[in-house]
Formats: structure tokens, C-alpha cells, sequence
């Protein structure tokens, strides 16, 4: 009997080193590290995209010490995010007070309730307008103490929630800093590229891209490959949807009539692009400065680039998105007819394709949701279709409900990998996916002629 108890004894005091809020502990770099929605868990209003941890940098830098004595700190350093509210402009800036760590403060952890409260006006985790029932409108405002529920707590990482009014909740995921990082810590750390791909493991468990290719998540290589000039290109946030992420791609002044990009690295896609006789037609989502210019799609075998085929029509907005279709049984005049028996692979785009940046000076362009078949949803779509899914997170069940009727459903883990697929006929679905492990999925519908993509959680 004495074993057993100094046996439990031994693993509560383990327990309990595992898991110690003491220490400095900052915002995780990763995506969705805080976000809002309608309910807990849920970050469908706003999350924060891997590519915030530099344009955010000055607020992913920041310290919340909790010191073995009780006392709190908050470390911003001689920067961090400044939002209107604060009299800044949503871009770094010097830290207000009292949101600056200059007053005194405390901290205590509830492991009964779940919850850690901190005490002193202007103390505060992840974002300072967050607080029990409201958000900050002015720094005069602060409460004198605010209380986060834990959601998850580990050697690691820290998940908290916060209800900021009805039906409003923020998030907050912190990673406790000073800890070897692992393959299985689910941070960003070490020499990985995206979430768990590293530390001491290869960037290789990035999955190669393939269609549709829609830029979301962190788990894809979306390494894109310019050449004749075309600069710049980088996955960043939609400037027009801050909740999207895109390609922009710089044709800059020096760049010649054939100055493209690759979507992709030189190894092309993981699969073949399926081509058949009745569709040969692939979707791009554009967005360009001027309307009427000529942008070009080039598919070829990456191990033969003699191989290809290539197509173009002109953009007919301004200053906006569109999509745009792209007809490989209408091959550009001068070039090779679409041939069936090449393996296509890869894809290129040009945009203003024939002119040099000399003349047309040097324009910024962006694209997303590369798709073959059936283009992609674009938002005002997606409104028009009211597709909801419910709940989410789910645990037993996934609802989907669609004013349009949904022809099939295709469940991809956050590897890409399929998991699951069914057949409907019906606006009205209910799916049982108990057997799906933990984790983010992409729930992928065929809806009347469009393809909508959505995340859930599985719980």
C-alpha cells in the first residue's frame, strides 16, 4: 500500500512540474495562435495567419512572466501592437499605458475551476482590449483584474479563452519559452518550416502541393519559383480579406515579355493534373490593376518542360478579384496543341503576358485557388450559397446545411491527405466522423458547379 501511494505521490509531483505556469511564456508562432469567433474554440471571425509572426513581429516578441512568488509581468519591450483604440493605427508602436507592464500585478491559477486570474490594472494575456464581458475602447478603461479560462495546459503550451461579450469569444495559444523543442510540441520552433515539421525533424513532412491549391494552413509547401524577373512572390494576406491568404506576385520594370511564376517548386505538383476529353479547363483567381490585359497558363511535365501546353485570356476587372478560365483546348496562337499523352504536372502563370516591364512599369499582382474542373468559391459566392457547417468544433457528427443543392463531400486531414468521401444529393447533410482522429480538417463540396472548401475541428 505504501508503494502504490509513494507511486501516486511521485507522479502528482511529476504532474505538477509538467505543467508550471512559472516561467516566460509568449505568443505561439503559429497560425491561429489568437483569434475570435462565436463561440469558444471557434476562430472563424479572425485568426491570425502564419504570416503575422513578422508583420507582427513586435507582438510575438512579448513576455508574460509569471514569477514563482505570484507576482505577473508583463515584458513588451520598446515596441508592440498598437490598435486604434490605443491611439495607434493597428502597426507597432511604443507600449500605453497601462498596458505597459508598469504597474504592479499578481497572478493565480484555479486548477479546480481551470482558470488563471490576473490582478492589476493593465495586466493582461494575449491581447489587452480582451476582458471578462467586453473589449477596450479607450487604455482608461482597463479593469482592475481579468480572469482567462484554460483550456489546454501542457509542458509547452498554454490554451486560453476569454468570453468578451454574446456570442464572442477570443483565444489565445502561448508557447512557454526555454523549453527543447520536439516534433511533437505542436509550435513552430527550432529549424521547422511549419507546425511539427522540425526542430530536429526535416522540413520534408511538408506535403507537396497539389489542386486545388487555395494558400491556407501551414501544413502545404506553397513555395512558389519565379523567373524572368517576376520578383517578390510570396504568400501573404489577402489586401482585400484579412482572413485569406494569397500569392502576390511583383512584375517589376526590369522584367522581360515572359516574366512568370511557378506555382510550385521545381517538383510540380504531387499528382497529375486530370485532364480529360470533355474538361481541359483549369480556374485561377485574379487580382490585377488594370483590366483588359493578357495572362497566360502554362502547364508542362517537369521532367520534360518541352512538354507543355499553354493558354491565355484577359482580365476584365480593375482593381478586383476575378476568376479567371483558362482553356487548354484553345492553345496560345503559336504553340502546341494540348496533347493527352504528356503528363502535366506543373503550372505557370503570366501575368500581362508580352509585355515588358520597361513599358508597362512595375505592377503588383495577386492570385489564389488554382483549381482544375470547376473554379473555386470566391466570397460573395460562398455568401450568396449559405453553406454552414455545424458544429464546430464537432465531436460525433458534422452538419451541413447549403441553400444549393451538394452533389459530393471530400474530408482531407491537415496533411491533405483524404479521409474520407461520400455522395449526396441534398442541401441538408448529417456526417458521422467519430472515427476521425483529433485534429483540423478541410471539408471539400461539390455545390451545383462550384467547389466550396471549409475548415472544421474534430474533438
Amino acid at each position: 500500500m505504501k508503494k502504490i501511494t509513494l507511486l501516486i505521490t511521485l507522479m502528482i509531483i511529476s504532474f505538477g512540474q509538467a505543467q508550471t505556469l512559472d516561467g516566460t511564456w509568449k505568443i505561439s508562432p503559429q497560425a491561429g495562435a489568437f483569434a475570435v469567433g462565436p463561440s469558444q474554440g471557434n476562430g472563424s471571425y479572425y485568426a491570425n495567419s502564419i504570416a503575422d509572426i513578422t508583420t507582427r513581429s513586435c507582438f510575438f516578441d512579448d513576455e508574460y512572466v509569471f514569477n514563482a512568488n505570484g507576482t505577473f509581468n508583463n515584458v513588451l519591450g520598446g515596441q508592440t501592437w498598437i490598435e486604434g483604440w490605443q491611439g495607434g493605427s493597428d502597426a507597432c508602436g511604443t507600449p500605453v499605458a497601462p498596458h505597459n507592464g508598469s504597474n504592479a500585478a499578481t497572478w493565480t491559477y484555479n486548477s479546480t475551476l481551470n482558470t488563471i486570474t490576473l490582478t492589476g490594472v493593465g495586466a493582461y494575456l494575449g491581447l489587452p482590449k480582451a476582458y471578462n464581458g467586453g473589449e477596450l475602447s479607450s487604455p482608461a478603461a482597463a479593469p482592475t483584474s481579468i480572469t482567462y479560462i484554460v483550456t489546454g495546459f501542457t509542458t509547452n503550451l498554454l490554451t486560453l479563452d476569454i468570453q468578451v461579450g454574446p456570442g464572442l469569444w477570443w483565444r489565445f495559444i502561448m508557447a512557454k519559452q526555454g523549453v527543447a523543442p520536439t516534433c511533437t510540441d505542436g509550435i513552430q520552433n527550432g529549424d521547422e518550416t511549419g507546425i511539427d515539421c522540425g526542430g530536429s525533424c526535416p522540413n520534408s513532412c511538408l506535403s507537396q502541393i497539389n489542386l486545388p491549391v487555395t494558400f491556407e494552413g501551414n501544413t502545404v509547401n506553397y513555395t512558389v519559383t519565379d523567373f524572368g524577373g517576376s520578383t517578390n512572390s510570396a504568400k501573404v494576406v489577402d489586401p482585400t480579406d484579412s482572413g485569406n491568404m494569397v500569392i502576390r506576385t511583383i512584375k517589376t520594370t526590369d522584367a522581360p515579355l515572359w516574366a512568370g511564376t511557378t506555382i510550385s517548386t521545381s517538383a510540380g505538383f504531387s499528382e497529375a493534373i486530370p485532364f480529360t476529353v470533355s474538361n481541359r479547363k483549369m480556374y485561377v483567381n485574379v487580382w490585377s490593376p488594370d483590366a483588359g490585359i493578357p495572362v497566360l497558363l502554362k502547364v508542362e511535365d517537369p521532367l520534360d518542360p518541352t512538354r507543355s501546353c499553354e493558354t491565355l485570356t484577359n482580365t476584365t476587372v480593375a482593381n478586383g478579384w476575378q476568376t479567371m478560365e483558362f482553356n487548354f483546348d484553345v492553345e496560345r496562337p503559336g504553340t502546341a496543341a494540348f496533347n493527352p499523352a504528356f503528363t502535366f504536372k506543373m503550372a505557370s502563370i503570366f501575368f500581362n503576358f508580352g509585355t515588358d516591364g520597361a513599358t508597362a512599369g512595375e505592377k503588383t499582382y495577386y492570385f489564389d485557388n488554382v483549381s482544375y474542373g470547376t473554379p473555386l468559391l470566391d466570397n460573395n459566392d460562398f455568401e450568396a450559397l449559405q453553406f454552414v457547417l455545424f458544429p464546430n468544433p464537432a465531436n460525433q457528427k458534422l452538419n451541413v446545411s447549403s441553400s444549393a443543392v451538394i452533389n459530393d463531400i471530400i474530408i482531407y486531414n491537415a496533411l491533405g491527405q483524404l479521409v474520407a468521401k461520400q455522395d449526396f444529393f441534398s442541401n441538408e447533410i448529417s456526417m458521422d466522423i467519430s472515427n476521425l482522429a483529433k485534429g483540423l480538417y478541410i471539408l471539400s463540396a461539390q455545390v451545383d458547379d462550384v467547389t466550396i472548401r471549409k475548415q472544421f475541428i474534430k474533438e
